[in-house]
């Protein structure tokens, strides 16, 4: 009977083939071309036992022969090249409060194609993937691809998700669509009953993309802090994802860090992602402030440029922005103690004025230690593109995790 294992169990005796089979087979995941000896030098597996797995990846379709690479200088056996041989696409989807976003992943690759269409949510739910779906499929078709060429699709949005059972609790930026909704039920009169079906909130799939580029974080823990039309932060351990048992670790937008602040949607008051929203902002500057009289709508963007070049109410306003992340950290700290704090989003492009704000503040911290209580990163990508990135991992993993072995 065919056995399902992981990468991440324990081989014992009776197991050591069927976790040396996933070795091989994590190692093709690069999708470049390889030989037994690249494979048993790169693992340390004996080419007879890599020979028999890929002989018995090749059976199943898995693997394909590359063909003859060239003999070396001494001549000899021309050495056989082995490639991933599964062509299916995954479908990336960032379902979010403005905009739609596809981008498409091979199962061993990076992600391409992205293409972004302006939207609004609307309340009916129905509504909402009639629009997706009216993106959708020009989109597959522009891409050359066939709703039978997918392995799975992956989407994520704002509000609270559960990406264990793909629930949507409840989405604050559309508070019309009510809660515990099962959006893999939309998705699959679109795309069909064949794909595997992966919902993640977007800010754990942004955060999920780090690892991607950053393998030596994989045994750090991570706080990555995403900011855009919302506020939240995705925890890593290890190299894995915390969510907790109703999803709501890293839900820190609607953390309270000012009880004398503006009301939140939540229906409490000074909550970080109001307290540090482009709305609070405005608030607190004066109505002939250089900053209001632009022309156009203030952007983060826009503040962090007249901060680095010296206005004087930008620099407040960073100041003041530092502070109330400050004291968000100050709390998360003493509750998770990340290594790395990771900005991205809009925050990502703070100046080294908001930076030193927020450092001379955390160290003001007598407990944590004079060499600061964590690194502080910003990463200025496309948040639709590392959201699809984070997506296309999950289903990755899905894919390799799932596989049976005779």
């Amino acid at each position: 009977m065919p056995k399902q294992i992981t990468i991440d169990q324990i081989g014992v005796p009776s197991d050591l083939k069927l976790v040396n089979r996933m070795k091989i087979l994590e190692y093709l995941m690069s999708g470049e071309k390889c030989t037994i000896m690249d494979i048993s030098t790169a693992i340390g597996i004996s080419k007879p036992t890599i020979m028999r797995a890929l002989q018995y990846f090749c059976e199943k379709g898995l693997v394909e022969s590359a063909g003859l690479g060239q003999s070396s200088s001494l001549g000899g056996k021309r050495p056989e090249y082995f490639t991933f041989s599964d062509r299916r696409k995954i479908l990336c989807i960032a379902l979010w409060p403005t905009s739609i976003t596809f981008a498409l992943s091979n199962l061993v690759g990076d992600v391409y194609a992205l293409e972004a269409f302006p939207h609004i949510a609307e309340a009916n739910l129905d509504d909402v993937f009639q629009s997706l779906e009216a993106f959708a499929m020009p989109y597959l078709v522009r891409q050359g691809v066939a709703l039978s060429d997918l392995y799975g699709v992956g989407i994520s949005m704002s509000g609270t998700v559960d990406c264990k059972t793909n629930l949507l609790y409840y989405n604050s930026k559309a508070p019309g669509w009510g809660r515990d909704i099962r959006i893999e039920n939309y998705l699959r009169p679109i795309f069909g009953k064949t794909p595997q079906y992966i919902l993640d909130n977007a800010g754990r799939a942004c955060g999920r993309a780090i690892l991607l580029d950053h393998p030596e974080l994989t045994e750090k823990r991570i706080l990555s802090l995403f900011c855009t039309w919302g506020l939240s932060a995705c925890l890593i351990e290890n190299g894995h994802v915390l969510s907790g048992k109703d999803a709501l670790i890293g839900e820190i937008g609607h953390m309270i860090v000012d009880r004398n602040g503006a009301a939140c949607t939540c229906g409490k008051t000074g909550c970080l992602e109001r307290s540090v929203s482009l709305e609070r902002i405005c608030d607190l500057l004066e109505p002939d402030s250089d900053l209001c009289n632009q022309g156009e709508p203030l952007t983060f963007q826009t503040l962090f440029a007249a901060s680095a070049q010296g206005n004087p109410a930008a620099r407040r306003i960073a100041a003041y922005l530092a502070h109330c992340f400050a004291v968000g950290l100050h709390n998360l700290a003493l509750v998770y103690n990340p290594d790395v704090v990771i900005f991205q989003g809009d925050f990502a492009l703070a100046d080294s004025h908001f930076d030193d704000c927020l450092k001379r503040e955390l160290a003001e911290f007598r407990y944590f230690p004079e060499t600061g209580i964590f690194e502080v990163r910003y990463d200025k990508r496309d948040l639709s593109w590392l959201a699809a990135r984070g997506s296309a991992a999950m289903l990755r993993r899905h894919y390799f995790a799932s596989l049976q072995f005779d």
